[in-house]
Order: C-alpha cells, then structure tokens, then sequence
C-alpha cells in the first residue's frame, strides 16, 4: 500500500499543469508582446497599411466631389495617432497612475508618427481642413500646440481639446459632440483617424481609420 501511494505521488509531481479556466492573461506576458510588436516593426507596418488605405479613400473623395456648399474636412487624434507616447509608457512600464499618464503625454517632445504627418500633408496640400481631436485638457494647449509643429504639423484648422463642459462626457460622447460643431461649421467630414474604437464612433466620423492601439483603452 506504501509503495502504491509512493508511486501516485510521484505520478501527481510530474503531471503536466492545468490553469483556472477563467485565469486572464498573464501581465507580464501581455506587456513583453506589446514591445515585441513594437520593436519587431510591425506596429509601423500596421500603421503604414491603415495610413495607406486612408490616403486612397481621402484621393477617391475628393475625386468623387465634396457634397455642394460644404467644405472638405478630415478629423486626427493626437496621442498614439499624430504623435507618440511610446517611450513614457515603457518607462513606465505600461502602467502608473492617471496623472502619472497625463503627465507623461504632455512633456512636450513626443516625437510624429511619420505615415500620420504623411496624410496631413496631403491633405493640406489638396486643400482639405484638418482638425485634431484630442481627449488632453485644454491646460495643455499651447504645449500640445507648440509639439504638433515641432513634428512638423503646420497650419492645422483647428486644435480641439476637452474643456470643462465635457469634462465628465465619455470619449465617445465628447468628440461626438465636437465633430457635430465642425459640421454645423460648414465642413463635410470625409475620415477621421485614431488610435481607440471610441475615436471613430458617434455622429460625423466620415469613414472612420482606426490604427493599433494596444498600449491602453478609452472608451
């Protein structure tokens, strides 16, 4: 009997290991495949394709005619979509507080995202409005402003950041209610571009061109 039960626990020590059924993924896993994707060049390819299909769609448009009365216009978010938050965010380990976040977006020297700046100028150059739609407050303008130029965006129609009245609004609700004020301006929305779902959902998104976005989630 001894050596029956010696046997089934040595059996039991080298069975292969189950997990929980409802485990999530394992964290520290999931942050050392979001700097694989980065830094293996995927995420630039990614980029690349999603920039490239919107530059034909922006091409066929304007080809196509811009509804009679209105004036051509394109909405980009700023973080993860004109410029980059990529080496704060793994300094901080894809982590830290709100503030801490905020903090780090707003340093100033967030270098461009070079397909993004690649559509803008296009865009200007076809004499089409672009506005830039961001989630940052608007204590950050002149900072946010000054970054956009030195990554070479120029000449924008209009930097729209969140103020107090849609403080508490969910993204989707707050750059609904901003792309509807671009309209109501006499511009037709022919895409917006960024990098989260809730950048792209609500009223006047035009076609909406969502780039990777692994790094967080606002909704």
């Amino acid at each position: 009997m001894r050596i029956f039960i010696f046997l089934l626990s040595v059996l039991v020590s080298f069975a292969p290991l189950e997990g929980l059924a409802k485990e999530p993924a394992n964290l520290a896993d999931a942050k050392s495949a979001i700097i694989k994707y980065h830094d293996s060049g995927e995420y630039t390819r990614d980029i690349e394709k999603v920039i490239a299909d919107a530059m034909r769609y922006l091409k066929l448009s304007l080809e196509k005619g811009i509804p009679k009365g209105k004036k051509p216009a394109i909405v980009i978010d700023v973080d993860e979509t004109a410029l980059s938050n990529y080496a704060h965010m793994q300094e901080m380990h894809f982590g830290g507080s709100d503030e801490q976040v905020k903090e780090a977006r707003t340093k100033g020297y967030d270098p461009v995202i070079k397909p993004t700046l690649a559509l803008f100028r296009f865009a200007k150059s076809k004499k089409v409005a672009i506005f830039f739609l961001s989630g940052r407050q608007e204590n950050v303008r002149e900072l946010t402003a000054n970054n956009l130029q030195a990554a070479g965006y120029y000449n924008w129609d209009g930097l729209i950041l969140r103020d107090a009245a849609h403080a508490n609004d969910s993204a989707v609700q707050y750059k609904s209610a901003m792309r509807t004020k671009i309209a109501a301006n006499g511009y037709h929305i022919i895409l917006s571009l960024g990098d989260q779902k809730s950048d792209l959902q609500g009223a006047y998104v035009g076609k909406g061109f969502k780039l990777p976005g692994p790094f967080y989630l606002i909704k």
